[in-house]
């Protein structure tokens, strides 16, 4: 939805990508407007055997099917590990708390003050917080006692 908060270059390709490539495979299917689930369960119909380098090299950046590919590890995990949802949830909670300082920092603080005047989105208030905490790379504070002051104008 905000790509100009992704990283200059293989971030905005990435989403380009992925982007045509799912409309790509909804058209195909001709799955457009059977709704979302529809839609989910023929993405985890998606043969992913074969590794999309071999089928088109290293032309494309699109992630669908390795989503896709993520989404059916995890849903195996049920058969191959009798794991409870309450467990894969828990697993996925633990990425996601990694990822997000992670993304955040990555992010451009231009985009981040962007979507900060409208009200900001999860990833924007996380960066706030750690650009605070100085856990961020854009701003360093090297010595003595600085402080940081935020204007926000209405």
């Amino acid at each position: 939805m905000c790509p100009f908060m992704l990283l200059n270059g293989i971030g905005q390709i990435r989403f380009r990508d992925t982007c045509a490539e799912a409309e790509e495979f909804f058209k195909e299917k001709k799955i457009m407007k059977l709704g979302e689930r529809k839609a989910c369960t023929k993405l985890l119909d998606m043969c992913t055997d074969i590794l999309p380098s071999k089928v088109k090299g290293d032309r494309s950046k699109s992630v669908l099917f390795d989503a896709c590919r993520l989404a059916k590890a995890l849903q195996s995990l049920d058969s191959d590990r009798g794991w409870t949802n309450g467990r894969k949830w828990q697993f996925v909670s633990h990425v996601w708390v990694e990822m997000l300082p992670y993304a955040a920092n990555q992010c451009r603080w231009s985009g981040q003050a962007q979507k900060l005047r409208r009200g900001g989105e999860l990833l924007t208030h996380v960066w706030l917080l750690m650009a605070h905490l100085g856990l961020t790379e854009q701003f360093q504070i090297s010595e003595g006692h600085a402080r940081a002051k935020l204007i926000v104008e209405f």
